[in-house]
């Protein structure tokens, strides 16, 4: 199964827009009008074609808010969380109607920068083409971004992105074991995952598919899993009477965690497998009074290979219940539940 199907947290993570300003004349500009213009409900005409743009149509109270309205549904194209501002350019060239209603000639007067930022940074060029104010005093704008040249910025981000992965693959080929080729290898699914949200990205601005390098990368890691046998083994520190059942759900749970991701598991170690050490204890914490008793618990993991330390994880937390016994089954679900998440999201390279 692949490693980022089971623990890709959320879907695809959302691409930052940096809207750069593109600089227009003032040539050609619109004749002031009290007419709803075509553009608002058809949102494409000859100017701003479908197959040469991205446009994209938001009202707002004020044109500020209708640029933040535009922007933020021309993001939900890219999956994108929008987090606008404005900042203005030029002088405007607005008439003020009979009626009160102001009339932009045209955006080529009034550049307008806005900002659109979420998890990663790439470079989308885009502009305000046209901004109407209705008698209401609602504000229209139509926002326009240009689909090859957005491609080319996304192409050269992948082409970047494409060395660093083809670095740590080499870097992985050099490992002396599989396990260790495997964690190396885990170094290149975050610059896999954006690749793929760029590769996604100009299938949507160009119709044109790209190869998957996640999906590479994720059958590479699933290969070299399936080649490994890994060891568990396992500590406990809890009362005499607990310690066979809890040494039993810390052995079930970290065995199903690691056979879900493709590896071989066993609990009777030889010195030829790698071994995963599994440390857990729990202790009540003295109390001055009250109805309530509180532990603490600590739990740490290491994925060791000989004598090299692969991986880690260790947590410690309090927690509270009625009664002790109480308290440590919460301690210990609570302690198993963040360490498999915590170690899932680790090996699916989050």
């Amino acid at each position: 199964m692949s490693i980022i199907k089971k623990e890709r947290v959320g879907s695809l993570v959302g691409l930052i827009v940096v809207i750069v300003v593109l600089t227009v004349g003032c040539a050609g500009a619109v004749r002031p009008s009290l007419d709803r213009p075509n553009w608002i409900d058809s949102l494409y005409d000859a100017n701003y074609n479908e197959k040469t743009y991205i446009c994209a149509v938001g009202a707002g109270s004020t044109r500020e808010n209708a640029i933040n309205a535009a922007f933020s549904s021309l993001s939900q194209v890219f999956h994108t969380q929008v987090d606008s501002t404005l900042s203005f350019y030029g002088v405007s060239s607005a008439s003020t109607l009979d009626l009160q209603e102001t009339m932009y000639s045209d955006s080529e007067s009034m550049i307008d920068q806005s900002r659109l930022s979420s998890k990663t940074e790439r470079l989308v060029g885009g502009e305000v083409v046209n901004t109407w104010i209705a008698k209401d005093g609602t504000v229209w704008v139509r926002v326009a971004v240009n689909r090859k040249k957005t491609a080319e910025v996304y192409n050269n981000d992948m082409a970047t992105l494409e060395k660093e992965i083809n670095r740590i693959r080499f870097h992985s080929a050099q490992g002396p074991t599989p396990l260790t080729r495997f964690f190396r290898l885990l170094g290149a699914l975050q610059p896999a995952m954006a690749h793929q949200e760029l590769s996604e990205q100009v299938g949507i601005l160009t119709g044109k598919s790209r190869s998957s390098l996640l999906q590479n990368i994720e059958h590479e890691l699933d290969t070299l899993a399936s080649t490994i046998t890994i060891a568990l083994e396992s500590k406990v520190v809890v009362p005499e009477a607990e310690r066979a059942v809890t040494t039993s759900q810390v052995l079930s749970a970290f065995s199903a965690l690691f056979t879900d991701f493709g590896f071989n598991v066993v609990t009777t170690n030889t010195a030829k497998y790698p071994l995963v050490t599994i440390e857990y204890s729990v202790a009540e914490i003295e109390q001055t009074g009250g109805r309530y008793v509180h532990v603490r618990y600590a739990l740490s993991v290491q994925v060791k290979e000989g004598g090299t330390v692969l991986a880690t994880y260790q947590k410690n937390q309090r927690e509270t219940a009625l009664t002790p016994l109480d308290a440590r089954q919460r301690a210990l679900r609570l302690a198993l539940n963040d360490a498999i998440q915590g170690l899932s999201l680790a090996l699916a390279g989050q």
